[in-house]
């Protein structure tokens, strides 16, 4: 295949993380030094070549390092009634950081490879995301253990005839799947829509765990692979042309972002195909809202998001966002503020309404309906800035008097209320620019990303609908931090499973893990978000068309 050589006019656009504006293209491909190296092989390549090496790592990493030493023990993991008490003594994981290493190395390739401006065909997209997830499929759920908390919930229900709103594991040690079972001490903290859904799997999967998981594990699959088509089909406009895709978006409105960014991301392979999360359902229900909007199927797209909320919670801002936004921007510019305001309230009580529908078949659990959720609220994940606030009190507190269990206690509820004022500030700051956006979903997956730095609690898997609004808004800041935080909040080291010590860890001692912790998580894109924001400012001081300070732009550059 003969290599396209780009000229700086024949370039897309690009933002953060993209060639800087005025280099001449010949020069950018081949610099000199150690990392000319690598651009100089890259560039006496074709783009197909380029991408099969990235897939071949992804690939490569996924097979060697989680596949070779896990797969043979996929049936024996899920083989019930047992003795071995998988939440003390954990599960093989395989390895980690090998995987970690070769599979974001190669994905990173890739992405920045398309941020250069090369591209690889359909087909090899295509045939890459089916290779990829057939070969993540045969990894069992080892590196989370939520697919067997699913299994609770079904099984409850379907076995057990319980409302699972007043159930946990622990009421049921009898079961034989109960030693695969985690979070034994607390309810379900999703809403009634998946809930139904596990107990219809549970009805499917009879007695076999192993079925359970296998159903589980396909099912995901396939709302993940719906939802990338969605958005695919979002970014590219209906074939009839009634409207066409907006410029710029998904990354300069190219149909095969979305399955390069989701279905090739080792991150998604490990939450969905390997872990089966439930995560994959609110990603097609926020694809599915992405091109209900573009369709102009406005009403649908709000529903659509409402039912995110009907499976996590925090999902509720999204909707509330996208609701003030129809009310101000999607609804004829004609109208007082009064009526616009009514037009969020009716919204907000057709959310309502809807909620309340769902919960009808679960209404005797009562208050227990919330209160798991509440429950989990008090957990802080590991290197999160809140836990890392958390910690720092404990360890400074007690140096101005302060007893170590009071200084605890104070970090643990000066650290969460900072965390929930933050997420405020930032839900309100966003809601100012929705109400003057043309698009919504830029704003929206702005404040998204800032939930996931904020929230004092949050996984790898918790970034799935982010991912679906970076497919189709164009790349800036927002979208270059969520690409390496989808790279970074994946577990870099297998756990440590260590016995329990009669004297606990000190404060400084958790401060100094939980900044390790931070720096592992977050640190990569806390990074990027500062070169984002410093570049975006020094692009927004100069003219249109004079290139970046200190360099000499050419005629046909162009400056976002």
């Amino acid at each position: 295949m003969t290599v396209v050589r780009r000229t700086g006019a024949e370039r897309p656009p690009e933002g953060p993380g993209g060639p800087r504006p005025g280099t001449p293209a010949g020069e950018a491909g081949t610099p000199a030094g150690r990392a000319g190296r690598v651009r100089r092989w890259l560039a006496g390549r074709s783009d197909q070549q380029v991408y099969a090496a990235c897939l071949a790592g992804i690939a490569l990493a996924v097979g060697l390092f989680l596949v070779v030493p896990l797969a043979p023990l996929f049936v024996s993991i899920h083989q019930v009634p047992t003795r071995l008490d998988y939440n003390v003594i954990g599960k093989p994981e395989g390895m980690v950081t090998g995987f970690w290493a070769l599979a974001m190395g190669s994905f990173g390739c890739a992405v920045w490879q398309w941020r250069a401006g090369r591209r690889p065909s359909g087909r090899l997209l295509v045939a890459g995301a089916a290779l990829l997830t057939l070969v993540s499929l045969l990894v069992p759920p080892v590196a989370s253990e939520d697919v067997y908390a699913y299994s609770f919930y079904g099984r409850v229900q379907d076995t057990y005839h319980a409302n699972p709103y007043l159930s946990f594991p622990e009421q049921y040690t009898f079961d034989p799947w109960y030693h695969l079972w985690s979070w034994r001490l607390v309810g379900p903290v999703y809403g009634p829509p998946f809930l139904l859904l596990l107990r219809g799997v549970a009805a499917l999967a009879g007695p076999s765990l192993l079925a359970f998981v296998a159903v589980m594990k396909l099912l995901l699959v396939a709302a993940e692979l719906l939802a990338v088509w969605l958005l695919a089909r979002a970014v590219a406009g209906p074939r009839r042309g009634r409207e066409p895709a907006l410029p710029g978006s998904g990354d300069q409105g190219d149909p095969r972002w979305p399955v390069l960014l989701i279905a090739w991301n080792p991150m998604v392979l490990q939450a969905v195909a390997m872990s089966a999360h439930v995560d994959a359902l609110l990603l097609l229900a926020v694809a599915g809202a992405v091109l209900a909007h573009r369709r102009g199927h406005r009403l649908a797209a709000f529903l659509l998001l409402v039912l995110t909320f009907l499976f996590k919670v925090y999902m509720g801002p999204v909707a509330a966002l996208y609701a003030l936004w129809l009310a101000f921007r999607g609804a004829p510019r004609a109208g007082s503020l009064g009526r616009r305001l009514a037009h969020v309230g009716a919204l907000g009580a057709l959310g309502a309404a809807v909620t309340a529908l769902c919960y009808l078949p679960y209404a005797g659990a009562g208050t227990r309906l919330f209160a798991s959720a509440l429950d989990v609220s008090d957990h802080f994940s590991t290197g999160s800035l809140p836990n890392l606030a958390r910690r720092a009190l404990a360890a400074v507190l007690p140096a101005f008097g302060v007893v170590d269990t009071t200084a605890a206690a104070i970090g643990n509820q000066v650290a969460r209320q900072a965390a929930v004022v933050a997420i405020l500030v930032a839900l309100a700051l966003v809601a100012r620019m929705v109400v003057r956006a043309a698009d919504p979903w830029p704003p929206i997956a702005t404040y998204f990303l800032a939930y996931l730095l904020l929230t004092p609690w949050v996984f790898y898997w918790h970034e799935l609908p982010l991912l679906g609004l970076v497919a189709v808004i164009p790349w800036g800041v927002t979208s270059l931090v969520a690409v390496v935080l989808s790279m970074t909040l994946v577990p870099l080291a297998p756990r440590l499973r260590v016995g329990v010590s009669p004297v606990g860890p000190t404060a400084a001692r958790e401060l100094g893990n939980t900044a390790v912790g931070l720096a592992g998580r977050y640190g990569a894109a806390l990074v990027a978000l500062w070169l984002g924001l410093a570049r975006r400012r020094r692009l927004a001081a100069v003219p249109p068309g004079a290139g970046e300070p200190g360099q000499a732009a050419p005629a046909s550059a162009s400056v976002e």
